[in-house]
């Protein structure tokens, strides 16, 4: 080898090795996270998905509000192939790949059973949990999201409003029991899918109670958790909720808020949610 040669194998040499660590830098500083360039679906294929800002949130919650379970909670609507133009759809080959990056980062899929069975102390819950759930009860849910997470081996959890259910593009009563045969969980989201901070206190009751009874007498099955419609409670709501529900969520995440049983937060998955690290930028 000629020194011209050897100059220029090490200019190159040292030309790679800038380069690889001010990519190594920018993946540690999360300078990537939110990339869907080149660049970011390298570090993504390189590093894995980075949670770090998810992990540091639910730190700052068990500090916060130590009682209730640590996790990750979702909440999606639709899922179907058209309508990309909805906010609220996401296309089945985006939430398949939610779901396989929620796997290559190290979660584990939980439902609402396990999250009462660890709040009576009967189970543990892993480092990385994450509940992946439906809002509405769309037909969608069952033709497309459904068949993803059986073939993904994943659970789902499924807030269902009791008075469409099998009216169009609602799933139907015999839809909701085969899925709940295959591992899939059913919560309730109120009777008329109406916001419960604008109602009296006999409305209120009425649409918790019912809408639990019907699910029930639908699954033949205990129906234990709420996700309350548009997300919007007040003192009135909380104090009904307690009476027929373990727990309820929310459809939107407040890191500053404390949560409790009654108010646990969940992130918006949108049409625009490329990869699950955008997911936690939602609020």
């Amino acid at each position: 080898m000629s020194l011209k040669e050897f100059k220029s194998g090490i200019i190159v040499t040292g030309i790679i090795c800038l380069c690889t660590g001010l990519f190594s830098m920018a993946h540690y500083m999360g300078w990537l996270a939110q990339d869907t360039t080149l660049l970011g679906n390298l570090a993504r294929a390189v590093y894995g998905p980075d949670v770090r800002q998810e992990m540091n949130r639910l730190q700052a919650v068990k500090e916060m509000s130590p009682d209730i379970p640590r996790i990750t909670a979702l909440c999606y609507h639709e899922v179907r192939p058209d309508r990309a133009d909805d906010p609220l759809n996401v296309a089945p080959e985006l939430f398949r790949r939610h779901i396989r990056e929620f796997k290559k980062a190290g979660y584990a899929f939980i439902c609402i059973s396990d999250l009462r069975l660890y709040m009576a102390g009967m189970a543990e819950l892993p480092e990385k949990a994450v509940l992946i759930a439906f809002d509405d009860g769309y037909a969608d849910n069952y033709d497309y999201a459904y068949p993803i997470l059986m073939d993904e081996q994943v659970p789902g959890t499924f807030f269902v409003v009791s008075g469409t259910v099998g009216k169009e593009n609602r799933m139907t009563a015999e839809e909701l029991r085969e899925m709940r045969a295959n591992g899939m969980e059913i919560g309730s989201h109120t009777v008329n899918h109406e916001n419960l901070a604008d109602m009296g206190d006999d409305e209120i009751d009425y649409e918790l109670r019912q809408s639990r009874e019907a699910l029930e007498k639908i699954l033949g099955r205990p129906v234990y958790a709420l996700a309350y419609p548009e997300g919007k409670i007040d003192r009135a709501v909380l104090d009904k909720v307690e009476k027929y529900y373990d727990m309820a969520f929310l459809a939107s995440v407040s890191p500053e808020k404390k949560q409790t049983l009654y108010t646990l937060q969940r992130y918006g998955v949108f049409s625009w949610n490329e990869h699950i690290e955008s997911i936690f930028r939602n609020r």
